[in-house]
């Protein structure tokens, strides 16, 4: 089958292989600039494809026929093409009600602001509504069915729940989030669709201000789940969820240990890694083999300052890729940098 995720851009995206991991079928990244949209569409040489942003919603001219799903949230994710004609579907509202359910998050009789207007915006709506819930779109205009951040934040203490269906926060602006937590004193939890980084700015503020907080990894893969359902037209087996979930948590997270000086950490990272079968990296021996000396001697030489920035800088390196056990030295917890948004995150 010619199936594929179209979009703009899509460096960022794990949808190869997580429709690898759930079906084994071909399944490839198509990066579509807007003036190519309708000619690719118009032309039909596929038979399945995923859509994310931007053109969730500019898809649907080119659409024949539209499931109840994609008319409810008014936007698509997901096209098959049957003998020439165009289905639309949207898997992506489906697949975020089954993550906010079974992180045991409830949204009845509550104000949800949803951060963002757009495809995926409509389809967080679509859930909330089905939990019986009620959403608030959050615009950075004005424009009707929206307030605009200022007035969220004036009304802060009516929401009990956030979802960020906007791209900031999204790989490549992982320093960023779309709000800042610590001026809500209502929340019970916070969502974000973003799928990569695993651990999102907005997620980890949240749960420093101890808000519980769930990431859209989980979502991505049951949005392509039922995506798949549509494509092979038969229904899968659900285990094939948390098999995928499993499988790629194992190799996109990292395991650290963190503690004071002589705690153990060496002895239990080295434990953990030889029953896990997860590679050691033991950060303060990856800095000396850059010093190319002892730690000792970098602070009798250059003193902590100097130190603690080039523990920063080695932690991003090393965050870089997962399916690690990372036994981090003493003082790492002590340097904000690395607690918030670096070997951490994932």
């Amino acid at each position: 089958m010619r199936l594929g995720l179209i979009g703009w851009p899509l460096g960022h995206s794990r949808s190869p292989e997580i429709h690898r991991h759930l079906t084994g079928t071909d399944y490839r990244l198509i990066p579509l600039k807007k003036e190519e949209l309708e000619d690719f569409l118009k032309e039909k040489e596929f038979d399945g494809l995923n859509v994310t942003i931007p053109y969730k919603q500019e898809v649907i001219p080119y659409l024949d026929v539209l499931d109840v799903s994609a008319v409810k949230t008014g936007a698509v994710n997901t096209i098959v093409n049957r003998e020439g004609k165009l289905t639309g579907y949207n898997t992506d509202y489906i697949a975020l009600k089954e993550m906010i359910l079974n992180a045991g998050m409830d949204l009845s009789d509550s104000l949800t602001a949803v951060l963002g207007s757009g495809g995926a915006s409509k389809a967080a709506s679509a859930a909330v509504k089905e939990l019986g819930g009620t959403p608030v779109i959050v615009s950075r205009f004005e424009k009707e069915g929206t307030i605009t951040y200022e007035q969220l934040y004036q009304k802060q203490n009516e929401f009990s729940w956030l979802i960020n269906t906007t791209p900031v926060g999204l790989s490549g602006r992982e320093d960023e989030a779309p709000v800042e937590i610590q001026k809500f004193t209502a929340l019970k939890g916070v969502i974000d669709v973003i799928a990569n980084p695993l651990r999102t700015r907005l997620m980890f503020e949240a749960k420093m201000h101890g808000i519980p907080a769930i990431g859209g990894f989980e979502m991505l893969v049951r949005q392509a789940f039922y995506a798949e359902e549509y494509f092979l037209d038969r229904k899968l087996d659900p285990a094939l969820i948390d098999a995928c979930l499993t499988k790629m948590y194992s190799t996109d997270r990292n395991l650290v240990l963190i503690g004071m000086p002589t705690c153990g950490k060496s002895t239990a990272s080295k434990m953990l890694s030889e029953k896990t079968g997860m590679p050691l990296v033991d950060m303060d021996r990856e800095i000396e083999k850059k010093l190319g000396t002892s730690i000792k001697q970098c602070f009798e030489e250059h003193g902590e300052a100097y130190f603690r920035k080039l523990e920063c800088e080695t932690a991003e390196e090393i965050s870089k890729t997962g399916g690690h056990i990372i036994s981090c030295g003493g003082g790492v917890i002590t340097n904000e940098g690395i607690a918030t948004q670096k070997i951490v995150k994932k």
